[in-house]
């Protein structure tokens, strides 16, 4: 089927470099442009590539502005089977938003998807944010963040992403509230499942601190207090009880013998 091409203008981030670079949006079905909206709208099996940014779904709407004649692309929607591929960076969702001024990739929806070039997967069922200048991200709606052999889930994920000596978006950290539950081990026979009331996940050490009426369970064995320094990699977790104010509580474990 023969596609529809038209060439744009992107406006990039201001503070990143001050030319506008041209976008390149291709369309199965139609591109209409709505001047009374500001709006390109792109239909049926669309693509938007722009250096190493290309964007597909069903649908695309380009928002412009006018500056000195030119027709500047400030923000992009992609509605229905959307995919993103940021220099190897991938998203998708049923919904996606790029704001060419701040950076800012917003999915919406459910299953939704972020994996950074190393593997490290981000997935929700609300929304997902992420900033592709700062490596900033957010995730609600049931978030799951994967590496390996090791998940980490939450009511709430907010992660941060450095770049990697490519270029790429690999896990820094992540900071989790309500509901935290690490697991570690996925693949052998009994994995080790941590929970608690919040969580923080250092990536590149390995390691994780949760609080707040922690548990720590291996087959039938259980630990229980306020606090854990969890080693992910060796498997080490020192389970410590509440250091706040009166009476200090005390750690428990329920531990079987085969």
């Amino acid at each position: 089927m023969r596609k529809i091409i038209l060439t744009l203008l992107l406006l990039l981030p201001i503070n990143t470099v001050f030319a506008a670079e041209p976008i390149e949006i291709e369309a199965a079905g139609s591109l209409i442009w709505q001047q009374s909206d500001k709006t390109y709208r792109a239909v049926g099996d669309a693509t938007a590539v722009r250096g190493k940014l290309q964007i597909r779904a069903d649908e695309l709407i380009a928002h412009y502005i006018d500056t000195n004649g030119k027709n500047e692309i400030q923000l992009l929607e992609a509605k229905g089977n959307v995919q993103m591929n940021n220099d190897g960076n991938l998203a998708s969702g049923p919904y996606g938003s790029y704001d060419a001024n701040s950076g800012n990739v917003i999915l919406r929806g459910a299953d939704l998807k972020l994996i950074a070039t190393n593997g490290d997967t981000l997935t929700a069922q609300q929304e997902i944010q992420f900033n592709d200048k700062t490596g900033k991200s957010s995730a609600t709606g049931a978030p799951f963040l994967a590496r390996a052999d090791r998940t980490l889930a939450a009511e709430k994920i907010d992660a941060q992403f450095i770049r990697d000596a490519n270029g790429g978006w690999v896990l820094q950290n992540a900071t989790a509230n309500q509901n935290v539950i690490i697991t570690t081990g996925i693949g052998t026979a009994e994995p080790s499942i941590a929970s608690g009331s919040q969580g923080f996940y250092d990536a590149g050490r390995g390691s994780a601190l949760l609080t707040g009426d922690v548990r720590i369970k291996k087959g039938q064995n259980q630990l229980n207090g306020q606090r854990a320094e969890i080693d992910l990699n060796s498997g080490i977790a020192k389970l410590l009880p509440d250091i706040g104010g009166g009476k200090p509580g005390r750690v428990k474990a329920l531990l079987y013998q085969k």
